[in-house]
């Protein structure tokens, strides 16, 4: 099957890395995307938008043949979800990595003011920066690169809820179900988007916001096993 991974902030395709060969080896056909304004540190990232993010993925899926299985980590949860509502008949699998099915709608309050979204360790919970030793935190500080705020800002039209219907995967690495219930209490409306779902599994893998770093053959079984 083909299986596309979608990286979330900061990162570009080969954030990946680590758990291709997996997916692989047990005969799948793998795809990790560079998103727009991501190829380098150097990128122009002043007029990337949503719908930017959103044509390069679903031109990845139109461009196999059969339905995919799509993986979005962090942030790239959303472009999952936008897909899922675009092509739902062409994604066998939707899986958010770290990352919820959520009301989609401009964060443009939530976004200071500037062309992208600078890396930076207080972004992440305690949680989220599990199992990340010194060499690993010194090669994400390495190579992640500012993300475009743009992207973050916009918002999106779901047409009339099709992804609902998509078998959907919740891998989560970063909370736990206490935190869940504690999110369904706090904001109802994403607890609604979640039971709207037809067919969503959530399986937890404590580790980082990015198990595909720290727990990357955890993560491969996860997701082979759901496919």
């Amino acid at each position: 099957m083909k299986v596309i991974l979608v990286p979330g902030f900061w990162f570009d395709a080969s954030s990946w890395d680590r758990i291709v060969p997996a997916l692989e080896a047990a005969g799948h056909d793998v795809t990790a995307l560079t998103l727009p304004g991501m190829e380098s540190p150097d990128a122009d990232r002043s007029a990337i938008t949503l719908a930017d993010h959103v044509a390069a993925v679903l031109a990845a899926i139109d461009a196999t043949d059969g339905p995919v299985v799509l993986a979005g980590s962090s942030f790239s949860g959303k472009l999952v979800q936008i897909a899922a509502e675009e092509r739902p008949e062409s994604i066998a699998l939707a899986v958010y990595v770290d990352s919820l099915p959520q009301p989609v709608r401009s964060d443009s309050t939530e976004v200071p003011p500037g062309v992208e979204i600078p890396f930076s360790w207080d972004e992440l919970s305690d949680d989220e920066q599990r199992d990340l030793g010194p060499e690993l935190r010194e090669q994400i500080e390495r190579q992640a690169i500012g993300f475009p705020a743009q992207v973050v800002r916009d918002g999106w039209t779901m047409k009339d809820g099709r992804h609902h219907d998509v078998r959907t995967l919740v891998v989560a690495s970063g909370f736990d179900a206490a935190k869940l219930r504690e999110w369904r209490d706090d904001y109802p409306e994403i607890a609604a988007e979640i039971d709207a779902h037809t067919d969503l599994t959530i399986v937890e893998l404590p580790t980082s916001h990015w198990p595909h770093l720290t727990r990357p053959d955890e993560l491969a079984d996860i997701l082979l096993e759901a496919i």
